[in-house]
């Protein structure tokens, strides 16, 4: 098993930022009659996202949320040691997009800096990796940027493009302390999954061309593009409703800990229908199970930090522990839980751009 447990590190700070520009599902065109926007809305649970204009990038989204951060912690950015971006959003295929962020940003040349491409798994994976760095002592300061936004250009007519993926960037800070409870982390792969959740246009293997910007239909009915984000709908529902459940116990088991003990489970926001049936079947309270993707939608790698700033702030930043499970789970595909406990964290508003 991939489990590692990261010692004298601690979270001290999460923020996120959302564009400006709001879609009401409600009032959208995407769907071709009022009884398939009414399903939508149930079963997936969005009534609302916030979308660029095409002025931003998840970069520019992580950056406002990480500046905003270190100003309110009191860091200096030339203090950081650790930047990693967690995302598949990237603003080039090269330089990574964290070497970009480390020059805008105003970071010192012995700050270490490189990207973590993934997904829906990719705050807990990042969470992993800045901990298990971190925990020698090397390192003293560090943060963590993860988040997605639609790639701006022409609009796609496919009906596949509904009102569900949010845009959003988020930062959280880390502080070498140790004083500080352990972090446990459970990483895990299945590759044979791969096309679960794929774009197949715009990598190495298949470069974007002509063919590439044709709509055409799948077996189901789908109108899609190469370039567009394919998703088997199904393949992932299944994988989701299993894996994630079993690694939730797991952990439980790994850190000793009862239900009771623990204080939220934040989840990966995937879909309402989906995150219900994960929580029905570990058995978690709706009180201990905090959800934002009816206002923000499927915000991939941000979701797990954009639910503790906009849905329990005030009990992050209260000087009294506070212990938390979260789980990200999707491209890859990829899944993987982390165990932490809070103290006072430094929270601020969401920030709308």
């Amino acid at each position: 098993m991939a489990i590692n447990h990261i010692l004298h590190v601690r979270v001290v700070g999460i923020s996120a930022a959302v564009p400006g520009n709001v879609i009401d599902v409600s009032q959208s065109n995407a769907f071709s009659n009022a009884e398939e926007k009414e399903k939508f809305m149930r079963n997936v649970g969005v009534t609302s996202v916030h979308r660029h204009d095409g002025s931003m990038t998840c970069a520019d989204l992580c950056q406002a949320a990480a500046e905003k951060l270190l100003q309110n912690l009191g860091w200096d950015p030339k203090g950081v040691d650790l930047l990693i971006y967690a995302s598949g959003a990237r603003d080039y295929p090269l330089p990574a997009t964290a070497c970009v962020l480390h020059g805008k940003m105003g970071l010192k040349e012995e700050c270490s800096c490189f990207d973590i491409p993934h997904g829906c798994s990719g705050w807990v994976y990042g969470t992993s990796v800045v901990g298990g760095l971190m925990q020698g002592g090397g390192y003293k300061k560090a943060l963590l940027l993860s988040g997605d936004a639609e790639p701006s250009g022409p609009e796609c007519p496919s009906r596949a493009d509904l009102p569900m993926f949010g845009d959003a960037g988020t930062a959280t800070a880390f502080l070498y302390d140790e004083a500080s409870p352990e972090i446990v982390t459970d990483t895990r792969t299945d590759g044979t999954g791969y096309e679960a959740i794929i774009w197949r246009s715009g990598g190495h293997r298949h470069p974007v061309d002509s063919a590439a910007l044709e709509l055409k239909t799948d077996p189901f009915g789908r109108t899609h593009r190469a370039v567009d984000m394919e998703m088997d709908g199904v393949s992932t529902f299944v994988f989701a409703i299993s894996r994630v459940p079993r690694i939730v116990q797991d952990m439980l088991i790994h850190t000793s800990q009862r239900m009771d003990d623990v204080d939220y489970f934040v989840f990966h926001q995937a879909n309402l229908m989906i995150n219900e049936q994960i929580r029905k079947k570990c058995q978690i309270p709706m009180d201990k199970c905090p959800y934002c993707i009816q206002e923000f939608g499927n915000t991939s790698p941000g979701s797990i930090p954009l639910t503790m700033v906009t849905r329990i702030r005030e009990q992050l930043m209260e000087d009294a522990p506070c212990k938390i499970i979260a789980c990200g789970f999707g491209v890859g595909l990829s899944w993987g839980a982390v165990s932490f406990e809070t103290r006072s964290l430094v929270i601020p508003p969401l920030i709308i751009m």
